[in-house]
């Protein structure tokens, strides 16, 4: 089985704990605060490399989880980072969240690395917290959680030349005439089921070039194949890498068709599934002419050309049986090849360069908040899951109940162990210098109503 697409779930190391601590020594009771601050989780990264050619390592475990951080030590030692996780795709993997299915990423480049899941930031120690109105701070933070995904990875096959055909065309035994590969070869449909890679090397044609180009057999396109038929078009998106179209034609007909036929439904086919794809440089090839007397060669030739004249100068017959006329087509497919990587340094230079700068763990600085009241909660019911309540107030049986959502609030709520006696007061501390203390009272809440925050509640004080 070809493994070109997978669904994972990836998560970045939880940050470790901050450390609650006070220096202790003989002669000395009442030390600073020394607790130190928890390492860093690590992150998940996909990494292009290209001796992978598909996702068959994936085909079992489908959860990966970095490693988290470790807390935090007394002396102010701070834990030890969370290793990455690095996960090899083939070159070529165009990553998507899978929830959304937004593209993330194309790692078309061998050893591109992306971080698809970042590590949660370590928590502070109390030894962080120490101002000159608070000496000796009771509490700290706790890890914040590793970034979380699901993900799906899809294969595009890199590759110089593309051979597009019907099946029996003649594909696989052209192209294990031409390069090493061996494809599996059989006198039936449908004999390729995966795409074969080859290199074709032009010393072998007698150029004294010692360079190379890659051609890949696509399994065989039949008529509906861009809407589902036959092998569907689970192979189709497998020719956007490439940068030459070679159309493989077979003079024996298939299915009752002819050349002008097969070459007709190749070209409906792709530009149903993407018309940019026509746009590529391409050849037509009208294969297996070992088994055709010259002057029938000629005459399907002309019946070709009489149909597609624009065609004149891109086409060609070969036997990929014999090789006859095949180092012709192979030097016209290395000019095309030279052209088309040229044609890409030139582009590459002209664009400006465009890096990305990601930081190993998730750290929050967007400090937008939006305050909403969802609704009344019985006091009694709901006491259970709220922190920081005001000593003997039973005089709300029914409160209101508010909503804080906002990405640096959030992840501060996150990592406050609310268990802690000091922690609470900083989260009060907190809401009245983002002055979200003061829109929730702008949206009505008194003494005593409930206020959420990531999976925190606590109570809201106005005192």
């Amino acid at each position: 089985m070809f493994f070109d697409e997978v669904k994972l779930h990836v998560q970045g190391g939880n940050g470790g704990d901050g450390m609650v601590n006070f220096h202790r020594e003989k002669f000395v009771s009442k030390g600073p605060p020394d607790g130190g601050t928890g390492g860093n989780g690590g992150s998940v990264i996909l990494k292009a490399d290209e001796n992978f050619n598909t996702f068959q390592k994936y085909s079992g475990t489908k959860d990966y989880k970095a490693e988290r951080g470790t807390h935090g030590h007394k002396d102010n030692m701070t834990g030890r980072t969370g290793e990455d996780l690095i996960l090899l795709v083939p070159v070529g993997t165009l990553v998507y969240d899978a929830d959304t299915n937004q593209e993330l990423v194309d790692l078309k480049v061998n050893g591109m690395e992306f971080i698809v899941a970042r590590g949660g930031r370590g928590g502070k120690g109390n030894a962080h917290f120490v101002s000159s109105v608070r000496q000796a701070p009771n509490f700290c933070e706790i890890g914040d959680i590793g970034e979380e995904k699901n993900i799906r990875l899809e294969m595009q096959l890199v590759a110089d030349v593309g051979l597009v055909g019907f099946p029996s065309a003649g594909k696989s035994t052209f192209i294990s005439h031409v390069s090493s590969a061996k494809p599996k070869i059989g006198d039936y449909p449908f004999t390729t089921l995966i795409p074969n890679l080859g290199v074709v090397f032009m010393k072998d044609y007698d150029t004294g070039s010692d360079e190379s180009y890659v051609i890949a057999d696509m399994p065989g396109i039949i008529e509906g194949a861009s809407e589902g038929k036959g092998l569907g078009d689970t192979f189709l998106k497998h020719i956007s890498r490439t940068a030459t179209l070679v159309f493989m034609l077979d003079p024996f007909a298939y299915d009752d068709k002819n050349i002008v036929d097969q070459y007709k439904i190749l070209k409906k086919e792709i530009e149903t599934y993407k018309p940019e794809l026509l746009q590529k440089q391409h050849f037509v090839v009208m294969n297996k002419i070992d088994a055709i007397p010259e002057d029938d060669r000629e005459e399907l030739k002309a019946d070709f050309l009489k149909a597609y004249p624009e065609e004149k100068d891109n086409f060609f017959m070969t036997s990929g049986v014999s090789g006859e006329l095949l180092r012709p087509l192979i030097i016209k497919l290395w000019t095309a090849t030279k052209e088309a990587r040229s044609s890409v340094e030139i582009d590459a230079d002209d664009e400006e360069e465009e890096t990305t700068e990601y930081t190993p763990y998730l750290h929050v600085d967007d400090s937008s908040y939006l305050v909403e009241k969802l609704y009344d909660v019985e006091s009694e019911e709901f006491e259970p899951f709220v922190h920081g309540k005001l000593v003997g107030d039973s005089s709300k049986p029914t409160r209101q109940l508010f909503l804080v959502k906002g990405p640096r609030i959030e992840q501060i709520a996150r990592m406050t162990n609310l268990e802690q006696d000091g922690a609470i007061h900083r989260i009060y501390d907190v809401l009245k210098k983002m002055d979200i203390h003061r829109e929730l009272l702008r949206a009505g809440a008194t003494n005593g109503d409930y206020v959420k925050i990531a999976w925190h509640v606590i109570e809201f004080h106005d005192l």
